[in-house]
């Protein structure tokens, strides 16, 4: 009963301290694959080396004269060698991005420099990130929420929220559809009024020969000047970089809180993640203006048929909007953690955002079923699966292999016409192929969510599960007692003193060639509810197949019945209630 304890402990564990999973659109940042050094180099560091003051004067010097190639050159070489260039950097960098235009530039110099811009802010991000306990007040004012209520610098993914709008209502439908391009297809007919005393070479300089990088303006009124399906491109790429700081800093705080997230420690304001400052979340309110907005312009861009590329871009946030409020209410019970859990706050967040995808995509049943699977969080789709098919005759119970089980007993699929029932163009119905087909993503979506397969392979198996790994920051940081088979015993200093007599030879004929790994800790799971709702569900699948095996012959279920071979293998009448009884008995 023990080994089986641990074993299910060790299952839910490494689902939930895989926190690259929780958030699987975002880039894994390395300080995940060494939580040891970035506490040593990032968490618990003091500031990072700042450049003399004659080079920092001679940066901002060549970005007052516009000298962009050298103030790029200058900054990478600075995060090359581990010098924060200035508090001021990303904003620098953010800036340029929005205003870079033709001066005395070929079209091929400004793709070079444009890319330069972007590259050197990810670089200046990678060298210094935002898990970096010192840097924490240069970003949140980087991300305009230091402080809300100056008007001068306004919240810059609330900015580009507005400046997205825009967009999407001045673009045509071409332009939304296809990869804009980020700089000017200049092909101006100079027989307009408007050009008619400009060369090309001017009309190309007009742009940013006035903008001023010492003054208070902000770069609004330059890059309005440029076409709407410029500002669209550059507008996405300025959302890449605002969610890849927002994603990381989350990532890393998961990372570093592994043994206790709750509500009490995500909120401390020293500690909060950024994510909740910038979508203006509080423990008693997820829904605020920015978030709805957010919401709104991913619906809006659904129906306009976005580049599934910056499509990709909204889902991010979208992901990460949700992971933050889902993790905000996890729950344990005598320091006992519940997971998975979907909290009533995010559950509501989520019938929220269905009620905005609706109302923006009132008709077009195809445009569900594309984009439902586009998600990247299994607990988002099949939750939202469930809102959606509430909308014909589904029943509005929460979704669990319970409710497909009754779905089938009350043949609720003779409801739905066959597609062969409806009209090529009548994209308004959902046929009883579709109505299958979702149902059953949104089981996959429940089982992956949960990590069912696992446990009920090893309720049937009894193979010991391993635990996640992860490398350490040297070959000393080994714990006693923990080593892997890759690069050969390693000793601590302690374990060593008994046998001082044989350090010299040790040391002559052993080579460390690899960082060890190491196991991380088990968390401490609430086994005897995560057991309930486990075998249950499993017992209600097992269920389920029989169920099939009964409509069959009425309706095509063939790969209801394949996912349940798979998922499922021989049926073992044995297996569910015993192993639940086990695993909860020794809680």
């Amino acid at each position: 009963k023990q080994s089986l304890k641990l074993n299910f402990r060790v299952i839910i564990s490494n689902l939930y301290m895989n926190s690259e999973q929780r958030l699987p659109a975002a880039r894994v940042p390395k300080c995940l694959h060494n939580t040891s050094l970035c506490v040593s180099k990032h968490r618990c560091a003091m500031l990072p080396n700042a450049p003399d003051i004659s080079i920092a004067q001679e940066l901002r010097k060549n970005l007052y004269n516009k000298h962009y190639e050298t103030f790029l050159d200058m900054q990478e070489t600075m995060a090359l060698q581990c010098v924060f260039p200035d508090e001021a950097a990303f904003d620098w960098l953010f800036s340029m991005l929005m205003i870079l235009s033709t001066k005395t530039l070929s079209a091929d110099e400004l793709r070079s420099r444009y890319n330069n811009v972007i590259r050197i802010y990810y670089l200046l991000v990678d060298t210094f990130p935002p898990c970096w306990t010192a840097l924490r007040p240069y970003y949140l004012d980087f991300l305009g929420v230091s402080h809300p209520n100056e008007r001068d610098k306004p919240q810059k993914l609330q900015l580009l929220l507005d400046l997205l709008e825009e967009c999407l209502d001045k673009c045509s439908e071409q332009e939304i559809k296809e990869y804009t391009k980020y700089y000017e297809d200049f092909s101006a007919n100079f027989d307009d009024e408007e050009y008619t005393n400009l060369s090309q070479d001017s009309f190309l300089m007009r742009h940013v020969d006035d903008y001023d990088w010492q003054g208070s303006k902000l770069w609004l009124d330059d890059f309005k000047q440029m076409s709407p399906s410029v500002r669209l491109a550059r507008v996405f790429d300025a959302l890449d970089m605002i969610c890849w700081v927002l994603e990381r800093q989350f990532m890393s705080w998961m990372d570093h809180n592994r043994m206790q997230q709750a509500e009490p420690e995500i909120f401390q304001d020293e500690l909060k993640p950024f994510a909740l400052i910038v979508f203006g979340m509080t423990q008693e309110t997820r829904v605020s203006k920015i978030t709805r907005q957010l919401l709104r312009l991913y619906s809006r861009s659904v129906a306009k048929s976005l580049h599934a590329d910056r499509l990709f871009v909204l889902e991010r946030f979208v992901s990460l909007l949700m992971e933050v409020s889902n993790t905000a209410e996890l729950q344990y019970v005598e320091n006992y953690l519940i997971y998975p859990s979907l909290g009533r706050q995010t559950s509501r967040l989520i019938a929220e955002f269905f009620k905005i995808f609706k109302t923006e995509n009132p008709k077009h049943i195809s445009t569900y079923i594309k984009t439902i699977p586009q998600f990247t969080q299994h607990y988002v789709r099949y939750e939202f699966i469930n809102h959606f098919l509430q909308l014909f005759y589904c029943s509005k119970a929460p979704f669990r292999p319970e409710k497909i089980c009754e779905e089938f007993k009350s043949k609720q699929w003779l409801k739905y016409k066959p597609r062969s029932a409806i009209e090529p163009d009548d994209d308004e119905q959902l046929s009883r192929e579709d109505y299958l087909m979702i149902m059953l993503n949104a089981l996959q979506d429940y089982c992956l969510w949960l990590n069912l397969q696992p446990f009920w392979r090893y309720m049937k198996t009894k193979e010991p599960v391993k635990p996640l790994q992860t490398r350490t920051a040297s070959p000393l940081a080994t714990p006693v007692g923990v080593a892997t088979g890759e690069v050969g015993n390693i000793f601590m200093l302690d374990e060593m003193q008994k046998e001082a007599h044989t350090w010299k030879q040790r040391i002559n004929s052993k080579v460390i060639v690899a960082r060890p790994k190491v196991n991380l800790p088990v968390a401490r799971i609430s086994t005897s509810r995560m057991a309930e709702l486990f075998g249950g569900d499993i017992r209600q699948l097992r269920y389920l197949r029989r169920v099939l095996m009964e409509v069959m012959q009425y309706v095509d279920v063939t790969k209801w019945l394949n996912f349940l071979a798979d998922f499922l293998g021989e049926d073992d009448a044995s297996a569910t209630g015993s192993s639940r009884a086990s695993v909860a008995s020794t809680n």
